[in-house]
């Protein structure tokens, strides 16, 4: 061919591929796609125009392509200043309707707060607690109202401070899942404890001396707080809201944006937190020092998180594809059992199973639910109250979740022990059925009631194993253990699934595969997740709940606590069930990854075909 047709031919796609190379966003199979087809061109111009412009011109085409695969990624830390500096001022003004009614639901309820301290004078003890009333108290009578900010030592107090105030703004926005609902009732409750607290300082005749001490550290705190509402409510604007988009595509988007607001107040906790925890005792300091402190935290919130995203949109200063990115389609194709996943794509999998099987799942947890409440409370001989008895544990977000290993006791006169092994058995045949469904035809094994029975009588024998680990749940080592024991439990029952083998052989094969950094990152993340799920019922969201259904309850003596009780017990069995079932699922997905590394029979089969089949990339040579 001669260099002009060669160049007349192609001269189209080599000007859209240098058009892509412009643009700020790229796909990376495209690029992927380009880097192939201009170095084929470039071998064609090597051989047939070695000293022409042409050979030229490509390679300098092909040098391009190259550094945006391979060095087009930004340094961390410039990645990091682009963060502080462009997108998350952006996201705040994006969401600045969601921060100003953020902040009038929490002046509101401040309000209703001070107002009904006013009505109530015994309001302060209802939200706050007689121990911590009658301790204030006695602090005013001894002439310093603040000394509760002296008992502790700063570091240990920083610590457990911070983790409480992470913790509440991690609620607070995680809560915006429930299209928003969750988060509001959070904000009016915060905001009435505070009206109260402060009005109590008032009714004392310390108010002052109160405001100059507690708003030291309150500031930051209350504004952090009020700024994870926004992020609550952007969270769930995408269920209410979706606009163009699917429901569940808007859902990730506004999920996306309420993390990264989240993101953005952690360093205000923790500075919260040491100020509370070093600066606040200090009472003693002049009052016009305070009062100026105080004034310099408010105008920082106030530059960073309204004026700036304000003068950034005023200047045009913001930079263009920083929130607008394109979401990643929907997954229509089939899963990949061949190849080797990271711990992100073997939960993206997990994810992908359930949302195909959205009806089935629920049906499926309910179900189960229903069927270990009739077993749980129809046998027994204890008033409904008294069946379970939700423990008090140290750490506060593990009371409930401690709770479960209630759900599998002995001396249950229905034998729930052995009925919730059948169950949690027949969840995990249901759910390796449900990875086989999403395999091609050709790898997927027949139904067989002879092979149903074989593997769900194996599994049986592994399964008071998950039940002893959902007992230790109630300590915190226990929760760690259960990081790495899950996984490779699950692990363990897919190979027995998967393989057709005993117990014991299954346990060889497992630990032939077994990869325990991955495992341990998966057990982590299922875990915060189940933990996340949980503290729903331990906040007085799940309270408020329980009242508002309570008139359905009969007024008889015991009603409310047989209400209350099977009412939680029933949501922890939920929530009991899911978790296991993220924990199968996963174990079955890390069994056809790990079987990868370990076997390799994908790649095997790649090269027995090296040599039977060609694919041709870039021209035919004349």
């Amino acid at each position: 061919m001669k260099e002009t047709k060669f160049i007349e031919q192609n001269r189209e796609k080599w000007a859209e591929f240098e058009k892509m190379l412009r643009e700020d966003r790229k796909d990376p199979e495209k690029l992927n796609d380009l880097f192939i087809q201009v170095t084929d061109d470039l071998s064609y111009a090597r051989t047939f125009y070695p000293n022409r412009s042409v050979r030229v011109f490509l390679n300098a085409l092909a040098q391009r392509v190259f550094h945006n695969i391979y060095k087009g990624r930004r340094f961390p830390v410039e990645r990091l200043r682009l963060f502080w500096t462009d997108e998350l001022p952006r996201i705040m003004w994006e969401s600045r309707q969601a921060l100003l009614l953020s902040f009038s639901l929490f002046v509101l309820s401040f309000g209703i707060g001070v107002v009904s301290s006013i009505i109530n004078p015994d309001f302060a003890r209802i939200i706050l607690g007689d121990g911590y009333v009658d301790m204030t108290l006695t602090n005013i009578e001894n002439g310093d109202p603040m000394a509760v900010y002296k008992d502790s030592g700063p570091l240990g107090m920083t610590a457990g401070i911070t983790a409480n105030n992470l913790f509440v703004a991690l609620r607070t926005a995680i809560f915006g899942v429930l299209a928003s609902i969750g988060t509001v009732f959070i904000m009016l409750y915060n905001g009435i404890m505070v009206g109260a607290f402060q009005y109590f300082f008032v009714e004392q005749g310390v108010f002052w001396e109160s405001f100059l001490t507690i708003w030291i550290h309150g500031t930051l705190e209350i504004s952090a707080i009020i700024i994870a509402g926004a992020a609550g409510m952007v969270a769930g604007s995408g269920l209410l809201f979706p606009g163009t988009y699917r429901r569940v595509q808007a859902f990730q988007l506004s999920m996306r944006r309420g993390l990264k607001i989240f993101i953005g107040i952690v360093p205000i906790i923790i500075l919260a937190g040491f100020f509370e925890s070093f600066l606040t005792r200090f009472t003693e300091t002049p009052d016009p020092i305070r009062a100026a402190f105080i004034l310099t935290s408010l105008l920082f919130v106030l530059w960073y998180f309204v004026w700036l995203p304000w003068h950034k949109h005023k200047t045009g200063g913001f930079k263009t594809g920083v929130i607008d990115k394109e979401l990643p389609p929907t997954r229509v194709n089939a899963l990949d059992f061949n190849s080797i996943k990271t711990v992100g794509e073997i939960l993206s999998d997990v994810f992908t199973v359930l949302a195909r099987h959205p009806r089935t799942t629920l049906l499926g947890l309910f179900a189960t639910t229903t069927a270990f409440a009739g077993w749980s409370f129809g046998p027994s001989d204890k008033p409904a109250a008294e069946t379970f008895v939700i423990l008090e544990v140290a750490f506060w977000p593990l009371d409930i979740l401690g709770t479960l290993g209630e759900f599998f006791r002995w001396d249950h006169p229905g034998g729930l022990y052995f009925f919730q092994i059948i169950m949690l058995s027949g969840i995990t045949v249901a759910a390796f059925r449900a990875l086989e469904e999403e395999m091609p035809s050709i790898q997927r094994k027949p139904i067989s009631v002879k092979r149903m029975l074989l593997s769900g009588s194996f599994l049986l024998l592994l399964m008071p194993g998950f039940a002893t680990m959902l007992e230790f749940l109630s300590e915190f080592y226990g929760v760690m253990v259960s990081w790495i024991v899950f996984p490779f439990l699950a692990l363990w029952t897919a190979v027995i699934y998967f393989e057709n083998l005993n117990p014991i052989n299954a346990l060889i094969r497992a630990l032939q595969l077994m990869r325990w950094a991955p495992a341990m990152g998966i057990g982590l993340l299922v875990g915060a997740l189940n933990l996340l799920f949980f503290m729903f019922l331990e906040s007085p969201i799940w309270e408020m709940a329980i009242e508002l259904f309570s008139w359905f309850v009969p007024p008889a003596e015991g009603a409310m606590a047989s209400f209350s009780t099977i009412s939680t017990t029933c949501a922890a069995g939920v929530l009991m069930y899911f978790f296991f079932l993220l924990t199968i699922l996963s174990g079955g997905l890390q069994y056809f990854s790990y079987r990868e590394i370990g076997d390799a029979n994908s790649l095997r089969q790649q090269l027995e075909q090296v040599g039977q089949t060609r694919k041709i990339r870039g021209l035919a040579r004349e």
